[in-house]
């Protein structure tokens, strides 16, 4: 949901600054400084990180921010632990840097150390591990405090770089607010946040949070694709964060995808009570749908489909193909009338398969 209006004024007044400033030339490829102070100082208050401005550069889209990171860190031979299901355009990324994948389970407290350490036991080439702690994705789940003080612990003793990624920071439903591994390992941890999911989908705007030389290294890998990103956006962004619009934003998104949670939540229970398990989560943009009946999910997905519903089901996630039956239900786009329909569909649907 863009802030359309604040957006347009913030533009136009940041287009007016930078001319000001006669900056509407080539610009630092780390993002213009305007954001880049926005954000340190949006960053320590809301999530509690330390560091100086040339520690933090703007991409587009954090999946430019995965993309830099990975070429940044890799090494002839390496590997990378990720999540199992996880992110898969995170997997695709790591990939395109030359670096060797290896899955480790997700359950009910996101990525297994216990499973990481058996990796690291079998596979000394993973250099770094790559985790969505705050709302895992697919799954939604949270790491608590005790298995993120372990992952921190082994990361230092196993000299593993944490490629962390809290796309949906903001999204916090209840609760207290959960500090990212960043805030308590920053020498460890690569820092990866988005502002595209406060914004909307179109606005590629992303950051990463890390050691100066490996900011460095990343700007220097962009330079050869991508000069720099939009000055004029940034400059429009940064005026949202120093004016509090961005945060008046976020808190109206919040109460807006809490009900749309709810909303769904209950629409599946009604319909589909022997079909589908989930828990609620604490925060996020979907919800991990389980299917405990004897429904295949893959016809599932194809009779929904046909009725106009896209599905995600768990296996467009796995890494090594296998995966539980389950879906990922996105309600972020929906108002009550929408999600009335697809919990219609998934209804229609499950009586076809």
């Amino acid at each position: 949901m863009l802030p359309t209006a604040a957006l347009a004024r913030a533009f136009r007044r940041g287009l007016i600054r930078k001319k000001a400033l006669s900056s509407l030339g080539y610009d630092d490829a780390r993002g213009t400084s305007a954001l880049r102070h926005a954000l340190r100082t949006h960053l320590a208050a809301q999530r509690g990180l330390s560091f100086a401005s040339h520690d933090l550069m703007v991409t587009r889209g954090s999946q430019m921010a995965l993309f830099l990171a990975a070429q940044a860190i890799a090494e002839p031979g390496m590997a990378i632990a990720v999540e199992n299901p996880g992110y898969p355009l995170a997997v695709t990324a790591f990939r395109a840097s030359g670096v060797r994948v290896v899955p480790i389970d997700v359950d009910e407290g996101g990525m297994s150390i216990d499973g990481l350490e058996i990796a690291l036991a079998r596979d000394p080439s993973i250099r770094a591990v790559y985790v969505t702690p705050h709302h895992q994705y697919p799954t939604t789940v949270t790491m608590g405090a005790a298995r993120r003080l372990r992952l921190i612990d082994l990361a230092r003793t196993a000299r593993l770089t944490i490629l962390e990624d809290d796309y949906d920071h903001d999204y916090r439903f209840e609760g207290a607010p959960i500090l990212p591994i960043a805030a308590r390992a920053a020498g460890e941890t690569v820092y990866i946040g988005s502002l595209s999911k406060l914004l909307a989908p179109g606005i590629r705007l992303g950051y990463v949070v890390a050691p100066p030389d490996l900011v460095a290294r990343m700007a220097g890998i962009r330079e050869a694709i991508d000069r720099q990103g939009d000055g004029p956006l940034e400059e429009a962004v940064a005026l949202m964060i120093e004016d509090g619009e961005l945060a008046r934003h976020a808190r109206r998104a919040r109460r807006i995808y809490h009900a749309r949670r709810d909303y769904l939540a209950a629409r599946l229970r009604d319909t589909l009570p022997e079909a589908l398990t989930f828990d609620i989560p604490l925060g996020g943009l979907a919800l991990w749908a389980r299917i405990v009946d004897s429904t295949d999910p893959e016809r599932w997905r194809k009779a929904a489909s046909e009725l106009g519903l896209s599905l995600t089901p768990a296996a467009n996630h796995s890494i090594d193909g296998l995966a539980p039956a389950a879906f990922r239900l996105g309600y972020a786009g929906l108002d009550e009338q929408e999600i009335d329909r697809a919990a219609e569909i998934l209804k229609i649907a499950h009586l076809r398969t």
